[in-house]
């Protein structure tokens, strides 16, 4: 008797056993979440420190043009030509500018250059050719003389497609009215911009022109005013 009883109870023990490992706790999925947010504030800065236009758009920078062979000069025929650019110089004391800080801003030759600091107002730079005047007569000037630029638009920027200044290739009437060769609209051309001139700007002169050397003051001029809408 008393060995079936000790047999039983060991049995319920197990079967007991079983049952608890069985039971599972079902406790509720977590779906808690949290949202943050990451701010940063951005002032315009200024390419001019010292100057009274804090944050203004700045033209850095400008070259100068030499067509045809400096020294002996070009052989005119008596006719209409063209005389190609043998030299596109930025201008030495235009090329040494920096933006705020200790930022360098890379300048090659032939860069018509605009450092505009985080504005997102429109500008343009114009340029305006003189009449060329021939040296040691001043009466005498180059007769149909008109500048006919050519450049490709390019930037310090990391992406040369992200809101573009645009890059120009007009024609300057020597004498004549300014006409616009890098720009950019409203929201567009923050960075550093150029219009890069290559030596296919050239020179296109009148017939009956006589010899001599003849030199223009080129005038590059920025403005940087919000566009309007009438």
């Amino acid at each position: 008797m008393t060995k079936k009883t000790l047999q039983l109870i060991a049995t319920l023990a197990l079967a007991a056993g079983f049952g608890f490992t069985t039971v599972t706790a079902n406790a509720a999925d977590s779906t808690d979440n949290q949202t943050t947010t990451a701010t940063v504030g951005l002032t315009a800065g200024t390419t001019d420190p010292t100057g009274p236009h804090s944050g203004a758009v700045r033209l850095v920078a400008a070259p100068d043009l030499v067509f045809g062979d400096k020294t002996d000069g070009t052989t005119i025929t008596g006719a209409s030509q063209t005389i190609n650019a043998t030299s596109i110089t930025t201008n030495a004391s235009s090329s040494n500018n920096t933006a705020t800080g200790n930022d360098k801003v890379v300048i090659e030759d032939g860069d018509v250059a605009v450092v505009n600091p985080g504005t997102t107002d429109a500008w343009k730079v114009d340029v305006k050719a003189d009449n060329f005047v021939k040296t040691g007569d001043t009466s005498t000037t180059l007769l149909g003389a008109q500048i006919h630029f050519n450049g490709d638009v390019a930037t310090n920027n990391d992406d040369v497609n992200v809101k573009p200044a645009v890059a120009a290739s007009p024609t300057a009437i020597a004498g004549g009215e300014a006409v616009t060769i890098l720009s950019a609209t409203n929201g567009n051309g923050a960075g550093t911009w150029m219009n890069r001139l290559t030596k296919d700007t050239n020179l296109t002169i009148a017939g009956g022109n006589v010899a001599g050397s003849y030199t223009s003051n080129l005038t590059w001029t920025i403005s940087n005013t919000p566009e309007t809408t009438a």
